[in-house]
């Protein structure tokens, strides 16, 4: 499968995760059972992203010309260790070694592997040669690299184990919004679903005394977000 069959390939999912498959439906429907932090609302938005953000075809050839991408004169192996915390987290991981044409072995969070074993059986059984580069593994030995995203607890034992081999590996994370007070109604609400489009166990949104609360913010309830908002 060349560059030119992968793009391709990237396109033809985009439009499926826009859709209203009946596998795709059922498959959000799974992911949500088996993990209650997945609404429907979330997901769909996850896949909403991922279809206008990622898949788009102009998209898609803008950024293999900005690499310069070509095929690889020998394909690697990566090893691809995702995260669970929202929907599809580490899809972009999926796409970057995918769309380089090299072969990948995938190891879902438990809390994750519902959708994204769903987008690789939809992949296979649209093009089998997808089979030759994708697949989902427990153990992810012999492999020539790896990405791996986890807790700071997780990302010791990452580097300890792929720490030899070419690798990238990202621990927690924290995200800082810095406010004067002066900013718009628009530019609140656009902040406000920012915060709330990411429903984590333990997400915490706090402000000084005295301070505006964002103005959709107070339209969410316990049961739609898992944020607690401390004013």
């Amino acid at each position: 499968m060349d560059l030119a069959e992968r793009i391709d390939l990237m396109e033809k999912l985009g439009k499926y995760l826009a859709g209203d498959s009946e596998k795709l439906i059922a498959a959000s429907q799974q992911a949500y059972e088996k993990n209650r932090w997945f609404t429907q609302e979330f997901v769909d938005l996850a896949l909403k992203n991922i279809s206008s953000r990622f898949l788009n075809r102009y998209k898609l050839e803008n950024w293999v010309t900005y690499y310069n991408l070509h095929e690889p004169t020998k394909a690697k192996t990566v090893g691809v260790v995702m995260a669970g915390n929202i929907p599809l987290v580490g899809f972009h991981d999926f796409l970057s070694v995918f769309i380089s044409g090299h072969r990948q072995i995938i190891k879902p969070s438990e809390k994750d592997n519902v959708l994204i074993t769903h987008i690789i059986g939809q992949l296979t059984q649209w093009n089998n040669e997808v089979a030759t580069l994708l697949k989902v593994g427990e153990f992810l030995t012999n492999c020539d690299a790896y990405i791996a995203t986890g807790s700071n607890n997780s990302a010791r034992y990452f580097n300890y184990y792929f720490g030899k081999y070419p690798s990238v590996i990202r621990s927690n994370k924290t995200s800082v919004a810095v406010l004067t007070g002066k900013e718009t109604y628009e530019e609140l609400s656009l902040l406000a679903d920012d915060v709330h489009s990411v429903t984590t166990p333990g997400s915490l949104l706090g402000s000084g005394s005295g301070f505006p609360r964002f103005p959709r913010a107070q339209r969410r309830t316990p049961s739609s977000t898992a944020s607690k908002i401390c004013w």
